[in-house]
């Protein structure tokens, strides 16, 4: 099989789309107990497992899409769709991948085994380097997450409301709300998948439209 940027394009925005929605599948089956989603009695939550896994495939999901995604925009987003897009790969691998390998396959065991070691702040792990690793890398995340709709609104490559989703998801997680079951998922996850399925969507139709256009112009030169 001939691999075509066409394909290529598909693939990726494929995986964009898979890496929203089963993001904001975890997110919204995500455990909290007692108002608190990072704690000894979420990490053993009988939900916990299934949430945890949908959250990582989403990351790692967004890995193999986001690249594509950026190649696809590159020569109309400029520097600053370089750089949210830069920011918003390292973040999803600092941050969300790490945490969500730490909650989906070892919590368990360290909170059998040490339930001390899970601090009542919510940071997963009294760990001090592995705080440093998720504070830093939320950081990155989030802001990688506003350059990208920010870049989206200035270039306006995509439908406006793409770029809006972009900066709604980066801001939404920094509004200190009350943690709640599924409405916590939904503040973490809803506007970030709204962006990837409409990035991914016209990612999917650009290419058509182009074989379209060209189309049409060989018709009306012959």
């Amino acid at each position: 099989m001939i691999v075509t940027r066409r394909l290529v394009l598909t693939l990726g925005a494929t995986a964009l789309a898979a890496s929203g929605l089963a993001g904001l599948a975890g997110g919204m089956l995500h455990p909290v107990v007692d108002g608190r989603s990072h704690s000894v009695a979420s990490m053993t939550a009988e939900g916990g497992p299934p949430a945890y896994l949908l959250l990582y495939g989403g990351a790692v999901l967004l890995m193999l899409g986001l690249p594509a995604a950026y190649a696809w925009l590159a020569p109309r987003v400029g520097l600053l769709g370089l750089a949210g897009f830069g920011l918003y790969m390292v973040g999803n691998a600092l941050s969300a991948q790490s945490h969500l390998v730490v909650e989906g396959f070892v919590a368990r065991d360290i909170v059998a085994a040490r339930p001390d070691l899970v601090p009542a702040d919510g940071t997963i792990l009294d760990a001090p380097s592995f705080v440093t690793l998720q504070t830093v890398g939320g950081l990155v995340f989030v802001a990688g997450v506003l350059l990208v709709g920010v870049a989206l609104l200035v270039h306006r490559p995509v439908p406006r409301w793409i770029g809006v989703a972009f900066v709604l998801s980066a801001l939404g997680v920094l509004v200190p709300l009350p943690e709640a079951p599924v409405l916590t998922g939904l503040q973490v996850e809803l506007f970030e998948a709204i962006g990837t399925v409409g990035l991914a969507a016209a990612m999917i139709r650009a290419p058509r439209r182009s074989t379209r256009t060209a189309d049409r112009g060989a018709a009306l030169a012959s």
